[in-house]
């Protein structure tokens, strides 16, 4: 009869014990479901997105949302913030509906230039001056309006000043695409020399280069001004001038002659 009791005591002693770690576990196990549940915000292609594109443009270009979604269904480093991959451009292609993440960004001196330039467009590079190319102050994701002067002649009687391109991104400075990470500190890519402030090399004379995303048919109408449309003058052959961050580009104008300087 002792036996027994002492069985008995036993066995409720484990049942209980057991009870307690089966509330354990389903009180584990509920909040383990409800931290999945709870909704996480993450950046949501809007629409099918080529590689190239930078981080800024997606916001810019209205390209990607916001969605909140159930923690579990999030993807391995998905983007809440422009910020998680500031100064970076998609390396692969993103289709619409799809989870932005760390993973599919790097930066342009990573990825190649050829990764930054838009679908349809190319890359041409320009000869400019600290003078004609904004003092210097340009940097690879600025916009830019392209300004030409042509002349028929050498006296100029039948010469122009025109914006021929009224927006354009800014590709390259120089040797300088943008930004790179550095033992974990993003800087300007220095291409050899010591930047300023925008990226360009710090020069008070000389040319600088600066690479331009361009369709076809702009490369061409500035390709032909720089090598036929300024009879002897060959001391500028394009000027940049810098757009607000939010424009839709420069207006369009008739352009200006001789006459119309004194008007």
């Amino acid at each position: 009869m002792r036996s027994r009791m002492i069985m008995i005591v036993v066995a409720l002693v484990l049942g209980g014990f057991a009870a307690v770690l089966a509330g354990r576990y389903l009180t584990s196990a509920k909040a383990t479901i409800d931290a999945d549940s709870q909704p996480v915000e993450v950046l949501v292609a809007e629409a099918d997105i080529p590689r190239g594109v930078s981080a800024e443009q997606l916001f810019e270009q209205k390209l990607v949302t916001r969605a909140r979604i159930p923690r579990r269904f999030v993807a391995a480093g998905a983007i809440s913030s422009a910020r998680m991959v500031e100064g970076q451009v998609l390396a692969v292609p993103v289709s619409s509906g799809e989870q932005l993440s760390t993973s599919r960004f790097q930066y342009p001196s990573e990825a190649g230039l050829a990764h930054n330039v838009p679908k349809d467009y190319v890359a041409v590079s320009l000869p400019v001056d600290m003078v004609s190319g904004v003092s210097g102050l340009l940097k690879p994701g600025d916009h830019v309006a392209v300004i030409l002067s042509l002349a028929d002649d050498d006296e100029g009687d039948d010469s122009v000043t025109r914006i021929v391109v009224r927006k354009t991104r800014v590709l390259a400075v120089d040797r300088s695409v943008g930004v790179e990470k550095t033992e974990g500190v993003t800087q300007a890519a220095q291409g050899g020399q010591g930047l300023g402030s925008g990226g360009v090399a710090q020069q008070e004379t000389g040319p600088i280069t600066v690479t331009l995303a361009l369709s076809p048919e702009d490369a061409e109408k500035l390709v032909y001004g720089v090598n036929f449309g300024f009879g002897s003058r060959d001391d500028r052959k394009v000027w940049l001038a810098l757009l607000p961050a939010d424009s839709d580009g420069a207006p369009v104008t008739a352009g200006v002659r001789r006459a119309g300087v004194y008007k």
